[in-house]
Order: C-alpha cells, then sequence, then structure tokens
C-alpha cells in the first residue's frame, strides 16, 4: 500500500470513493434514507473535491493499492481529521488505519498535540479502538443523522 498526497488528477477518483463508500458502507448511518443520502451526497462532486484537494492549511492523502485509489482522508492544522473513508472493494485491508496513522503523524509535524475527529455511528467503534475518545455529547447534523466528536492525544 502506497498513502500519498492527492493531486487535482486524482479529483473523479477520490470523489468515487468518497461516493461508493457512503452508499455502500455506511448504511447504519444513513438508513438507506434517499434524502438522508441525497444530503450527505451532495458536495461530494468532482469540482469540489478538486478545490478540497488545493485548499491551503489542509491535505488530502490518497492510500494506493495496485495503482488504485484504496481510500482516502483529510486532515487540517486546525480542524484536525476531516474525513477518512475506504473504498468498499478494499474493506478490512487495514485502509482506514494506515491512513489514520499518516494523518496523526502529519498533525504531530504541524505541532499538534491532539487530534479531533467527528465519527459517524458506522466508524465510532474504529476510531475507539484507535485509541480516540468521546469529546462531549453526540450531535445531530443538518441531515439529522448522530455524530460523535472525539478526540486523541498524539
Amino acid at each position: 500500500m502506497l498513502i500519498r498526497v492527492a493531486s487535482a488528477e486524482d479529483a473523479a477518483k477520490v470523489c468515487t470513493v468518497l461516493r461508493r463508500s457512503i452508499t455502500e458502507l455506511c448504511a447504519a448511518d444513513h438508513q438507506n434514507d434517499p434524502q438522508i443520502l441525497s444530503q450527505w451526497l451532495a458536495n461530494k462532486t468532482e469540482e469540489n473535491l478538486r478545490a478540497w484537494i488545493a485548499r491551503e492549511g489542509q491535505v488530502y492523502l490518497v492510500a494506493e493499492i495496485d495503482g488504485r485509489i484504496a481510500g482516502v482522508a483529510a486532515v487540517s492544522a486546525t480542524d484536525g481529521v476531516l474525513l477518512n473513508y475506504v473504498s468498499p472493494d478494499y474493506q478490512y485491508r487495514g485502509v482506514s488505519k494506515a491512513l489514520m496513522a499518516v494523518s496523526e503523524g502529519w498533525l504531530k509535524g504541524q505541532g499538534q498535540v491532539v487530534s479531533r475527529l467527528t465519527s459517524t455511528a458506522t466508524a465510532k467503534q474504529f476510531y475507539e479502538k484507535l485509541g480516540y475518545l468521546p469529546e462531549g455529547d453526540a450531535k445531530t447534523g443538518r441531515s439529522g443523522m448522530p455524530s460523535f466528536p472525539m478526540k486523541k492525544l498524539l
């Protein structure tokens, strides 16, 4: 597995990974409700991904296996881990864990001593296994899905 910084040329493939991961792996969160799913996917466009990848102060990472994008993460020095998604084709192969290790290393390199993120219900147990603890009460997002603020000392 190779983890590297994403480029604008990756935007379409990254977009596909995000959309497939949300649709296929996060059913416990959106409960296959078309309205919730539509809201969650609305900003996951190739154009937005290009802009997000280029944004200063954060980095998008891609994990590649055999030349294919297997997962994507984004991390910001001010906001912590912004996202961490794996392609359904590579689930349970250590992709998300590897992306988290690189994301946390990047945060340390930025002088951060704490990593923060907001988890979905689907991913909460995964982050807990990585040492993340609740930070405040669960919240309800725009789409009505619960989210869980979490943190970990680096």
